[in-house]
């Protein structure tokens, strides 16, 4: 192999290095010695057919083809738009109950997430074998939620004249419902299991934590290391015992050395153990009260850290989704002083430009400069000159197209992409009680015909437009229940789009967004979603897009 014909990508150069090592040779064929036998009933399996069946009614006749594969690499589904494609498939050895690792087809989007933990592309002739080199592929592991064990991977590959660049949103949808849809298949006492094991794990990362019932074993990245399938046999005959005093400690023998062992009794032979180091004292055993990470948790996350940390801060995202507020909560003050960028159409550039920099002298902590996308080149540059000489935190927002102030963005330390309110369905409840909230409405509750209406909605406008939905409710009803008719009437259907399935709202979700980074200019969308103009307009009707 060649310098020249080394991937750039690391990933993919680290992976051809692996199957190099292996001895793979990059002219030879897949290499299925045996096909094993697959359990079509396993837990992966039920918690995917439904997504999978949406999925292949949605690859119906399409030139890409779809995948799923357990945590060991063995292909347990596979669909494909065409005959013609599964045949070429059936060639190639990519078949139900063939591994898929690097040692037996090198790298591809199957293989290579398994080792990285991580989605993976695989474009042409980044496949390390020549006979995949047709092909570009997309894959994701598929994680149980609260533990990162993995417990599976899902591909979709097409031919090399394919775009990419709707792969990643589809299978991001499709991965986020089979995580979902697997801790669904967990009984109540798993469940109480996974989060009190979650909850013990918190802030004990180098801590071995084992959580054991009858039919399951959750451990965290030290237990894995540091401990023997004996010691897990041992923690869990050992929960098995209800004469057991749960709640103290115990000194056991294990495999580690005799080691203090904290023991929190979750069910009758349920139980979560934390086995402490010789130097650790005794922390008192948390309750179970971890709830699921929700997109708003990652963003409030990412805001404390932002706000905790030096240096400027660029928040991008849509018009609505509460770039003000997020660049207040980073200054954690709501009287922070802000200049806009859209007062320099109005009040000319030299004065914006002179208000900027009086800012910028001033002994401020901090201030936020709203809407960068809309300055010129030249305010860019006078934008930046006052982020290099001001000794305050310089907190900017901007629409989700960067690459206008792409000189901007590389001299903040933090930047944050705000969700849109579409992507935050599952937490649509819990914002419209938080809405309430800040209006100090108490005697208000939306029933869920009410709630079902509000989630079926878009949200073009985000919080903007939820806000403004609220007032007009509000008016109408002060206290009580709020039902379907007290919903503005065009927010209780759909609408004219009909209801897309789990492919095409993955596709609708990013061509819209490539619309907005470009302004609605359709020929630079379709570069860069790597199609033609006319594929573009006919996938936007098609879509329901205006």
């Amino acid at each position: 192999m060649t310098e020249k014909d080394t991937p750039l990508d690391p990933d993919i150069r680290q992976s051809w290095h692996r199957s190099t090592l292996a001895g793979l040779n990059p002219g030879s064929g897949i290499v299925v010695d045996q096909l094993a036998e697959m359990n079509l009933q396993s837990r992966l399996m039920r918690a995917a057919t439904p997504i999978l069946e949406g999925l292949e009614n949605q690859l119906h006749d399409s030139n890409f083809g779809l995948l799923l594969a357990d945590n060991e690499g063995y292909i347990l589904h596979r669909t494909f738009g065409t005959t013609r494609l599964a045949a070429a498939s059936d060639r190639l050895g990519v078949v139900i109950g063939a591994q898929f690792t690097e040692q037996t087809s090198g790298t591809n989007a199957i293989s290579t997430p398994i080792e990285t933990r991580r989605g993976v592309f695989v474009l042409g002739e980044e496949h390390f074998l020549e006979c995949l080199r047709d092909q570009i592929c997309f894959g994701l592991p598929i994680f149980q939620l609260g533990t990162r064990r993995l417990e599976g991977v899902i591909n979709i590959m097409g031919p090399g004249r394919e775009s990419p660049a709707l792969m990643k949103p589809v299978l991001t949808s499709a991965v986020r419902e089979i995580q979902q849809r697997l801790l669904n298949t967990y009984s109540d006492a798993q469940v109480a299991l996974l989060l009190a094991f979650r909850a013990a794990c918190e802030g004990h990362r180098r801590m071995p934590v084992v959580a054991v019932e009858p039919s399951e074993t959750f451990t965290n990245g030290a237990a894995a290391t540091e401990l023997g399938n004996n010691d897990l046999a041992l923690l869990k005959e050992f929960a098995a015992q209800r004469t057991t005093v749960f709640g103290d400690r115990v000194q056991m023998d294990l495999s580690m050395g005799q080691r203090t062992v904290l023991i929190e009794r979750v069910s009758d032979q349920g139980a979560v153990f934390r086995v402490l180091r010789d130097e650790e004292g005794t922390p008192a055993v948390p309750r179970a009260t971890v709830r699921y990470r929700t997109v708003g948790d990652d963003l409030a996350e990412k805001l404390v850290r932002a706000r905790n940390a030096s240096g400027h801060v660029l928040i991008s995202g849509e018009p609505g989704s509460g770039r003000t507020a997020a660049a207040c909560s980073v200054t954690a003050d709501d009287s922070v002083q802000v200049i806009d960028a859209s007062d320099a159409v109005v009040d000319g550039s030299k004065k914006w430009a002179a208000s900027l920099q009086s800012l910028a002298e001033q002994s401020l902590t901090s201030f936020v400069v709203e809407s960068v996308h809309l300055l010129d080149a030249r305010l860019l540059r006078v934008l930046l000159d006052a982020m290099e000489q001001t000794s305050a935190r310089v907190v900017l927002t901007t629409d989700t197209g960067m690459d206008s102030i792409a000189p901007i963005a590389t001299h903040c330390r933090s930047i944050i992409e705000l969700p849109a309110l579409r992507q935050r369905r599952p937490e649509l409840a819990s914002i419209v009680a938080s809405l309430l909230a800040d209006r100090g409405v108490k005697n208000v509750r939306f029933t869920s015909p009410a709630l079902a209406a509000l989630l079926a909605h878009d949200w073009p406008r985000n919080y903007k437009e939820l806000q403004s939905v609220l007032d007009e409710v509000l008016a109408a009803r002060s206290v009580g229940d709020v039902t379907l008719s007290d919903i503005p009437e065009r927010y209780r259907t759909r609408g004219r789009r009909r209801n897309l399935g789990l492919l095409e709202q993955a596709e609708f979700d990013t061509i819209r967004k490539v619309l907005a980074q470009v302004r609605g200019n359709k020929v630079q969308a379709a570069e860069l979603l790597g199609i033609s103009r006319s594929t573009l307009y006919s996938r936007m009707k098609a879509l329901g897009l205006p």
